[in-house]
């Protein structure tokens, strides 16, 4: 498995990347500075609906933030962050059936 601290560094290198601050992520995403600075450290659990949003804001697909260490999980399918965003959209009962289905692929 991964990090937690670990994928706020893949989130904070790719807002680094795009020479945004952490003042306009936040602003753009609805939080405060302090969420998005204890997210990124680790501090602070990123919530499973925020990640596919930040995700696309930044730039990266959920398997880049994930890390190639756990690239397998996505090698098979695109995941760019707009289907990764629709994804976390739908209803928990929706994604327990397909998740398998990605798992397989």
């Amino acid at each position: 498995m991964f990090e937690a601290g670990s994928l706020g560094d893949h989130l904070r290198n790719a807002r680094k990347r795009e020479r945004m601050t952490i003042a306009q992520l936040a602003r753009q995403q609805g939080l405060v500075l302090s969420q998005i600075s204890k997210m990124e450290t680790g501090a602070q659990r990123i919530p499973a609906d925020l990640l596919p949003v930040w995700c696309e804001t930044v730039g990266i697909t959920l398997a880049e933030v994930y890390g190639v260490e756990n690239l397998h999980h996505f090698a098979q399918i695109p995941f760019p962050p707009f289907i990764a965003r629709l994804y976390s959209q739908l209803p928990e009962n929706f994604r327990k059936h397909i998740h398998p289905v990605i798992e397989s692929s």
